[in-house]
């Protein structure tokens, strides 16, 4: 075996660490009221790789939230309500626009009644059939919209 190939033997291992050690792209928890509050208390012990790609119900959350405090999580009872609701509208299960009841969208999505009215009024007019054409409804701001992307379904 040449140096070269001696070389290459030897740095392989390493180029290929390193190569899986870079994500595949940065991932980033979504912006809004809470987000300060989980990296706060839940970063301390983990990445947010934990809760991204993931769903579930407040219920749910709660009882992830209520496992960590047990397990030594540190934050006042504020602390933990400010990310179960940012966990639950974030990463909360996902919404039809179109099929889903007024009241569910305005809890689970966390619109005031007027949106909701306003999607209503726009469903029955004719299905609302992707995200541009939501951000179209009155009174829906699509940066506001981006965060929740992942959870509306049409």
């Amino acid at each position: 075996m040449n140096n070269m190939n001696r070389f290459v033997v030897l740095l392989a291992p390493l180029a290929i660490g390193a190569v899986l050690s870079v994500p595949a792209r940065a991932q980033t928890l979504p912006d809004g009221e809470g987000r300060d509050t989980y990296e706060t208390v839940c970063g301390a012990c983990h990445g947010a790789d934990i809760v991204l790609g993931s769903q579930g119900t407040k219920a749910r959350w709660e009882d992830t939230v209520d496992s960590m405090k047990n397990r030594g999580a540190s934050g006042s009872d504020a602390d933990f309500v400010t990310v179960v609701k940012y966990l639950s509208l974030y990463f909360g299960p996902s919404i039809n626009i179109n099929t889903a009841a007024a009241k569910e969208i305005e809890t689970e999505l966390d619109f005031t009644t007027a949106q909701v009215d306003a999607i209503v009024k726009a469903r029955t007019a004719a299905k609302i059939a992707d995200f541009a054409a939501l951000t179209k409804v009155p009174g829906m701001d699509a940066k506001k919209l981006e965060p929740l992307k992942t959870r509306l379904k049409f």
